[in-house]
Formats: C-alpha cells, structure tokens, sequence
C-alpha cells in the first residue's frame, strides 16, 4: 500500500525519456522528505513507461506509482489531469506536498490539480525548505495557530529584486513548481531499491474535449543548456551577430560545451531563443560559465549565479557582472577570447577535462 505521507514529485517524461528536471525534483523531495522523518513518491505517467519505474527508483524516488494507459501517450492536459487525480485518488489521504516541474507540461497541468483540489500552488520556485509557522489570524480566527513542518515554498519576486516565502498550511497538499536546473540532482544509486504501484484510471468523455492530431518537434532548435557542463554565452556587446563567432570558438575548446546569450542578443535576431539565459529564458548550473559582452543584469543572473564558476570579460569595469563572477577580465572581448582559448585548451589538458579537438 502507498505511503500518504510521502513527498510527491510528478515524473514528466517524453516519448518514453525522463526529462532532467524530474531527476532535479527527486532530489529536492528527498531533502524535504529527509526532515519531515517521511519517503517520497513519485507519480509516473504516461503509456508503455514502465522501464522507467526502476530508473525514478535510482534517482531517489522510495516507490513509484504508475498510470500507463495507451490514452496518456501524448500529453494532454484533461487526460493527465485524470491519472493524477486517479493516484491522489487512491492514496485516500492528501500526501503533505505535491511537486512538478515549471515545465510547458508543468504550468499547464499543476494549475488544474491545484484548482481541483481547492489548494495554493507557489510557481517557479528556486528554493524549498520545511519550517513552522506561526499564524495570529487576524482576518480569519478560525486559521489562528502554530502550524509546524509546513513547505517554504521561495521565489523571486519584484523583478528578482526580492525573494518571496510563500506558505500554504491550511490545507494539504501544499504545491509548488521549481524552475529547471536550480535543484539539485542527486547522483544515480542503482543499488536502491523501492516499490512500484500501478494504479488504473476511468476517463471521462470531457477528458477528450482536446485531441492530439499531429505532434511535429524541430529538433534541430534544441539546445541542451540545462545539461551542459560548460556553456559560453555572448551579450550585446558582441556588436552583432557575426560576434557568435567567436563564442562558438571558445566553446569549442570543450566537448560538452553550449552556447548561451543574454536576452538582449536574442532580441536582437543575432541567436535563437533557444539559447537564452536568464528569467525568461532558461536556468543553468554548468560547471563553468564564460560570459562574453554581458553586463550581469539580475534578469541575466538569476539563470546562471549557481554555476561554479563563472569567468567574465566585459570592457565596462563597472559591469554588475563583474560584483559576482569568479574571474573577470575587463578589455575587449575579441582581444581576450583568443587568449581564453589558449589558456582554458592548456587547463583541460592540465586538470583532464574532456577538451574539443
């Protein structure tokens, strides 16, 4: 039998592959599970998915409770929101604290659980913690109380300006999305083990309102920023376009290597969006992170401040970048590329990271 007691993370996956920000979400929930003396479970949904049960396992999931029906191969918001509400269904007692993705998936179908279920959801988390809280109750007596061992659900707000500690105690479960690549995943043990539930589900005819007809993916637009253990990125102090040149030439020094821009150079048309760091872009933590022509602006920081670290070359001295990178080097950046180049080539060979060719 499930444990209702567990921290729930719902798995997202893509024609039979995890996504990287389900591995992310194990990782918090253990943290959060480690404190409240509880497991974490972790909701798998989809059709012929299975083989991912053991994988969810390794990642650090206690069991896993899987609806595979050949409905729910493609996403679509009603259907899934069905097979969540089946497995909730089936736990009989609310668990403490839902977790999901702020994903495209993520902030379609956690709303929709969250309006179900009458609860709060806090969206695009940084960070989750457990607390107590204590409630005077001034517009609702009845809510008057210490509430303990509830969800901190944070995130920025005011522009990134402030960070915000939203609270939901009142009523279980307390939901939260967290952005991709601010939590951390913890290492794969293929030595754990767990239990894996199936649960049925009975849709409804209003869960087919939306069909999938067709579903066409441009593969040759993704990029795997949230993935890669070094990422170059190029601001509008490139000049122009013809500057991504010279990023893509220092990222070439390493093989698992991406290029990354500011939102100024993406508006600009000089790269596509897919490349964007940033808030409205996507959050990163590579290994190493150069940042070429960019200023630092907070829009830009909250997407790659946990990189550990981060090496900086701007002509402007006064650049808000320079207040938090490990390395800066002030002067013209098609000066000091060249010479990065040659320096960053000598410490792969040096320290044994994988250099390009």
């Amino acid at each position: 039998m499930s444990n209702p007691n567990n921290v729930v993370v719902v798995a997202e996956q893509l024609q039979g592959d995890l996504q990287q920000i389900t591995q992310e979400l194990l990782g918090a929930a253990r943290g959060l599970a480690e404190k409240l003396n509880t497991g974490v479970s972790c909701f798998l949904i989809g059709h012929n998915i299975m083989p991912l049960a053991e994988k969810l396992i390794h990642y650090g999931a206690d069991e896993v409770i899987v609806v595979d029906d050949p409905q729910l191969k493609e996403y679509t918001t009603l259907t899934y929101r069905r097979a969540v509400i089946a497995i909730l269904e089936h736990l009989k007692t609310p668990p403490p604290i839902v977790l999901m993705g702020a994903t495209t998936i993520g902030r379609d179908l956690a709303p929709r659980i969250a309006a179900h279920l009458e609860v709060g959801l806090t969206a695009d988390c940084t960070e989750l913690d457990i607390g107590d809280y204590e409630h005077k109750g001034k517009a609702d007596p009845s809510k008057t109380g210490t509430f303990n061992n509830i969800l901190y659900a944070i995130r920025p707000s005011f522009g990134e300006s402030l960070k915000a500690r939203i609270l939901g105690p009142w009523k279980n479960p307390q939901m939260a999305t967290t952005r991709i690549g601010v939590m951390q995943a913890l290492p794969v043990d293929t030595t754990r083990k767990g239990t894996v539930h199936k649960v049925p589900v009975t849709f409804q005819t209003d869960d087919f309102r939306v069909t999938v007809v067709k579903t066409v993916r441009d593969v040759s637009a993704t990029v795997n920023l949230t993935g890669a253990k070094v990422i170059v990125s190029g601001g509008f102090g490139l000049g122009s376009a013809d500057g991504f040149a010279v990023v893509r030439d220092l990222a070439s020094v390493f093989k698992d290597s991406v290029v990354g821009a500011s939102r100024r150079a993406v508006d600009s048309g000089w790269i596509p969006y897919a490349h964007q760091v940033g808030q409205t872009g996507k959050t990163v933590r590579p290994d190493i992170y150069i940042a070429l022509g960019i200023s630092g602006a907070i829009q830009h920081r909250v997407g790659m401040a946990h990189s550990k670290v981060i090496i900086a070359a701007n002509k402007d001295a006064d650049a808000p970048i320079f207040k938090f990178a490990h390395y800066g080097i002030v002067g013209d950046l098609y000066h000091i590329a060249p010479l990065l180049k040659k320096e960053l080539a000598k410490m792969a060979r040096e320290q044994g990271i994988k250099a390009g060719a």
